[in-house]
């Protein structure tokens, strides 16, 4: 979702600035001792750093292994992210679908992932190839995820402190469509474009889980906006989620971007 998700695929230099304003300036001192975790890391699993990655969580660099393997490494300030990270991609293990985990450290807060080919965020995609992805990723959910709510609850905390304003109406709204009784799935919880790369032949890959568990017709929000207006988009994902819960959630997300509130109240200033 826009509210927290990372961007990797494009390249870019790791930003200080984003990774202070997600987990505040006690970030600096990890990102001081960056340098000395990486050639830990890189020495310990016999990587050889080609070039950084973007991202707003964390510090990706696009690695060779031993014999020029295409890996990816991520280094997050946080091992509870790291931790809950590597949970989920170890729930869909085996799903064509998900990245796949090759080396974790939860000390280091490191994951080694594999190097998706040719591995570029995947934009315009048919509501045919979402409805494909949406049912590879999505299974009834297992314990010890948190709830959507929780979720819910930190993507409008992250909002109010990036973009000061009046979201109660929309975060209680939220919060009750969060809670309605529906069946629950394990959920990536940060499914946008930037976050659904091109893997070749193999099709669609999700990478930068957010998990979480709830209502799958959460993760259908950035695909509904997806060249325009959602209402004449749902029909098209109805084959994996239900058209009119997207639309609801499309409704109350809409305050995360100002082109989504345009097309969901236009004329409204």
């Amino acid at each position: 979702m826009v509210a927290d998700g990372g961007v990797r695929g494009e390249g870019g230099p790791l930003s200080t600035d984003r990774l202070v304003s997600r987990f505040g300036a006690g970030v600096l001192a990890w990102v001081d001792e960056l340098p000395a975790r990486v050639e830990r890391v890189c020495r310990r699993w016999g990587l050889t750093v080609v070039r950084p990655l973007g991202g707003n969580t964390s510090h990706t660099l696009y690695c060779h292994r031993r014999g020029g393997v295409p890996v990816v490494l991520k280094l997050v300030p946080e091992r509870e992210l790291v931790a809950e990270e590597l949970a989920a991609l170890t729930a869909w293990a085996g799903s064509p679908v998900v990245v796949r985990v090759v080396e974790a450290d939860l000390a280091e807060g490191a994951l080694l992932l594999e190097g998706l080919v040719p591995g570029t965020a995947a934009r315009g995609v048919s509501g045919e190839r979402v409805v494909e992805l949406l049912a590879g990723l999505h299974r009834p959910a297992p314990e010890g995820f948190r709830p959507l709510a929780e979720r819910v609850d930190l993507m409008f905390a992250l909002l109010r402190r990036r973009r000061p304003g009046y979201y109660d109406r929309a975060h209680a709204a939220a919060l009750a469509l969060a809670e309605d009784p529906v069946p629950s799935v394990l959920l990536h919880g940060d499914l946008h474009a930037e976050n659904v790369l091109d893997a070749g032949p193999r099709g669609l890959v999700v990478i930068d889980p957010r998990s979480c568990v709830g209502d799958a017709a959460f993760d259908a929000v950035d695909f509904a906006f997806d060249g325009g207006d959602p209402r004449a988009r749902v029909g098209e994902l109805a084959g994996a989620v239900d058209p009119e819960r997207v639309l609801a959630w499309c409704r109350v997300l809409s305050v995360f971007s100002p082109a989504w509130q345009r097309v969901i109240h236009p004329g409204e200033r």
